[in-house]
C-alpha cells in the first residue's frame, strides 16, 4: 500500500497530545478532518520540532498517516506526499536519518537583453505582436516588491493576481478552527459554507496569502508595505520578475505596457521584461528549518529553502492558474548540488510530472557552478584506489561532500586530515552512519553510506565536516566488487560554501544542478549577448547519466543579478509569448513543456557550433526563429 522512504518512529506522548486537539477525539476521528489537520500540518511545516520526508504512497492521506504513525501527511501529487514526525529539541542531534531521505536544500542561482533572442522582432511584426497577454507566470523565490511600477498595469493597478508569503507567521485563518465559513479566493476572507458541505482546503495552509484586491488596496495607501506586510528584502525574486514580465515606465510614471493597442505596434524600449502584459503570481519561500541547515552545514547568511516549501508553492501556483483559467509558466531559479545529478531528487521527479501537463511549462536554471572546483570524477578498476584532495579554506565552520556511484559500482572510503589523523576505511554495509572526533585538530566528521540509496537507486556516501581545520583533506576511494568503478563527488553550491574550499583536481563538467538535471523541464544556461560568450560561471553538462543538459542558452542578465537564474526568467517570459501565440492561433493550442522545448530547440541559433554540446546545449534561444520555422505561419 505504501512504499515509504523513511524510518518509522513511535510518536512521543507529547506528539499524541498534540493530535488530541479536535473536540471529537483523535485526528482521524474528527468531525472536521480538514480544520484539525490544517492546524497540525501548519505547525509540522513551520516548526523545527517536526521532520518532514517525501514518501511515495497509495491510499488516502489519513490511511497513510495511520500506517506511518505520522503527525501529518499532505498529498502533493499522484503518488507523492510529505509525512511529518514529531522530533522535539531534546532529540535533535541524536540518531540521524540516512542522508538519502533527507530533504534537499536549494539556493539562489543568480548573483536583459531583448533583441538578441528575437523578442523585439515579435513585437514589431503585425503577424505576431506578442507580449504575454493571457498567460500567468509563476515565481518561487525571495518574494516581490509589489509596489514597484514594473509590476503594474497602465492604470496603476497591480498585475499580480496572487502572492503567498510563506515567511509570515499567523494564527488560524478564516474557515479554520473556531470560525465559520471557508477560505475564499487568494487572500479573500472566508465565504459562507454551503449548507451540509465540508470546507474547501486552502493550499496556502501556512504563512499569508494575498489576492489582487488586497494588493491594489495597499497600493492606494500611504505606505503599501505597512498595509500589506510582504517585501523582497533580498531583491533576487523581484529581479527575476522584472526580467520575465516587467514593464518599464514613461516619463509621467504611468506604465506604458497596454496603454493602447497602437502603442504596442512600435514599443521601442518602453518594455523592460520579455512578457510585459502577462499576469504574475509569486511565492515568497521560507527558509529551510534549522535542523536541515545544521544537517547540511549551510551558513546562517545563505538563503536556502527546502523541497517541501517549493513543492507546496508549485501546487499553490497551479491552483491559481486553474482558478483564473490561464496557462502557467513556472520560473525556478534555484538549485542544489545534493544528489547524484541525474534528476532523481524528490523535487526533480515532481517537476517532471507536472511538466507534462497541457498548458504548463517549467523553466529552470542550470546553475552557476562553472569554474568553482566543486566536482570530481573518478574511474577505478576492481580492487584499486585513488586519493581525492579537498582544499578547505580558513574560517569554514562546516560543509558536506557527497560521493555517488554509477550503477552498479560500489565504493568504500577512508579520510586523512591535514595533520595526518586517519579515519579508517568504512565497512560496506547497507546503511552505515558514524561520527568521528578528531583528537589533535578538533571538530567532527560524520560519514553516512547507503549502498542502495532509496531515492536514486545507486550508492551514495555523504561526508559532513563540522568545526574541522583548514588545509588539504585526502579522501581515499576504494573500488569494491567485480565492476569498473565510476563515481562522482560534489561539494555544495557556491552560496553554501566559501570560495577557498575546492577539489584540487576538479572535473569541469557534470555541474548542472537539480532540478535543472530533471528530464522533462526546460533548462537554461546563460550567455553574454555583448561578447557572445557563455556566462563565466555557467554550469556545464551533461547529467551524470549522460543526458543532454542544459537545453538552451538565454541572456545572463546584468548588474547585481547575473547568471543562469536570470536566463531561466528570460526563458519563462519567452514561453509565455509562445502560449499567447497558441491562444491567438487556435490551431496549435496543445502546449506543454516538452512541445515548447522542441520548438525552441528547432528555432535556436547555432552560429556554426557543433550541437548539442556541454556548454550551450542546443544553442541560443531565438523566439523569432521559432515563428519563422513554424508551419502555416
Amino acid at each position: 500500500m505504501v512504499a515509504s522512504h523513511i524510518l518509522i518512529e513511535k510518536k512521543t506522548a507529547e506528539a499524541v497530545a498534540r493530535m488530541r486537539t479536535c473536540p471529537d477525539g483523535l485526528l482521524h476521528e474528527c468531525g472536521s478532518f480538514f480544520r484539525c489537520s490544517m492546524a497540525i500540518c501548519r505547525e509540522a511545516v513551520t516548526s523545527d520540532a517536526y521532520k518532514g520526508f517525501g514518501v511515495t504512497y497509495r491510499g488516502s492521506e489519513e490511511e497513510v498517516r495511520t500506517l506511518l504513525n505520522a503527525a501529518c501527511v499532505r498529498r502533493v501529487s499522484e503518488g507523492l506526499a510529505f509525512a511529518y514526525f514529531y522530533y522535539p529539541e531534546e532529540l535533535q542531534g541524536g540518531r540521524e536519518y540516512p542522508f538519502g531521505i533527507m530533504q534537499k536544500c536549494y539556493g539562489l542561482l543568480s548573483e536583459q537583453e531583448l533583441a538578441a533572442s528575437g523578442i523585439l522582432q515579435l513585437r514589431e511584426s503585425p503577424y505576431t505582436n506578442l507580449y504575454g497577454e493571457g498567460v500567468l507566470i509563476g515565481f518561487l523565490d525571495t518574494g516581490i516588491n509589489f509596489a514597484e511600477a514594473s509590476f503594474r498595469s497602465a492604470d496603476g493597478s497591480t498585475r499580480i493576481l496572487a502572492l503567498w508569503d510563506q515567511t509570515i507567521e499567523t494564527g488560524p485563518e478564516a474557515g479554520e478552527e473556531g470560525e465559520e465559513g471557508v477560505p475564499g479566493e487568494a487572500g479573500e476572507p472566508g465565504r459562507e459554507a454551503a449548507e451540509g458541505s465540508e470546507p474547501a482546503e486552502s493550499l496556502a495552509f501556512y504563512g499569508r496569502e494575498f489576492g489582487r484586491e488586497q494588493i491594489d488596496a495597499a497600493l492606494q495607501s500611504e505606505n503599501p508595505y505597512e498595509t500589506l506586510p510582504s517585501r523582497d528584502t533580498n531583491g533576487h525574486g523581484s529581479a527575476l520578475v522584472r526580467a520575465a514580465a516587467g514593464s518599464e515606465l514613461r516619463q509621467d510614471g504611468r506604465a506604458a505596457a497596454g496603454e493602447n493597442p497602437e502603442r504596442r505596434q512600435n514599443p521601442g524600449e518602453e518594455y523592460g521584461g520579455v512578457a510585459p502584459l502577462s499576469s504574475i503570481a509569486v511565492v515568497k519561500l521560507k527558509q529551510a528549518k534549522p535542523h536541515l541547515r545544521n544537517f547540511y552545514q549551510i551558513p546562517e547568511e545563505a538563503f536556502c529553502c527546502a523541497e517541501e516549501d517549493i513543492i507546496y508553492g508549485v501546487e499553490w501556483l497551479l491552483s491559481v492558474a486553474k482558478r483564473e483559467g490561464l496557462p502557467l509558466v513556472l520560473c525556478i531559479a534555484l538549485g542544489s548540488n545534493q544528489g547524484n545529478h541525474t534528476g532523481r531528487t524528490v523535487l526533480s521527479r515532481y517537476l517532471d510530472g507536472i511538466a507534462q501537463v497541457p498548458g504548463m511549462c517549467v523553466t529552470v536554471a542550470a546553475g552557476n557552478e562553472g569554474g568553482r572546483g566543486h566536482h570530481f570524477s573518478g574511474q577505478l578498476v576492481s580492487g584499486s584506489s585513488e586519493e581525492v584532495e579537498i582544499s578547505v579554506g580558513e574560517g569554514v565552520k562546516g560543509f558536506t561532500a557527497e560521493l555517488w556511484a554509477a550503477e552498479p559500482d560500489l565504493f568504500t572510503i577512508e579520510i586523512v586530515s591535514p595533520a595526518g589523523e586517519v579515519i579508517p576505511r568504512i565497512p560496506g554495509r547497507l546503511n552505515y552512519i558514524r561520527r568521528y572526533s578528531l583528537y589533535f585538530e578538533g571538530g567532527t566528521i560524520d560519514i553516512q553510506s547507503n549502498l542502495y540509496d532509496q531515492t536514486v537507486g545507486t550508492q551514495g556516501i555523504m561526508i559532513r565536516f563540522a568545526g574541522t581545520p583548514a588545509g588539504i583533506w585526502r579522501i581515499r576511494v576504494y573500488a569494491e566488487g567485480e565492476f569498473s568503478g565510476a563515481y562522482n563527488m560534489w561539494l555544495p553550491i557556491t552560496p553554501f560554501l566559501s570560495a577557498e574550499t575546492v577539489f584540487l583536481k576538479p572535473d569541469p563538467y557534470v555541474l548542472v544542478c537539480d532540478p535543472g538535471a530533471a528530464r522533462e523541464v526546460l533548462t537554461f544556461t546563460a550567455y553574454d549577448v555583448i561578447r557572445g560568450a557563455l556566462y563565466p560561471s555557467a554550469s556545464y553538462g551533461y547529467t551524470a547519466d549522460d543526458r543532454i543538459k542544459p537545453d538552451l542558452a538565454a541572456p545572463q542578465g546584468e548588474e547585481l543579478y547575473a547568471g543562469t537564474g536570470m536566463a531561466a526568467a528570460f526563458g519563462a517570459g519567452s514561453a509565455a509569448l509562445l502560449f499567447e501565440s497558441a491562444i491567438k492561433r487556435a490551431d496549435f493550442v496543445i502546449l506543454d513543456t516538452l512541445v515548447i522545448k522542441r520548438v525552441f530547440i528547432a528555432g535556436a541559433k547555432r552560429d556554426g557550433m557543433e550541437y548539442p554540446n556541454r556548454g550551450w546545449g542546443y544553442g541560443k534561444l531565438d523566439v523569432y526563429g521559432v515563428f519563422i520555422r513554424m508551419p502555416g505561419r
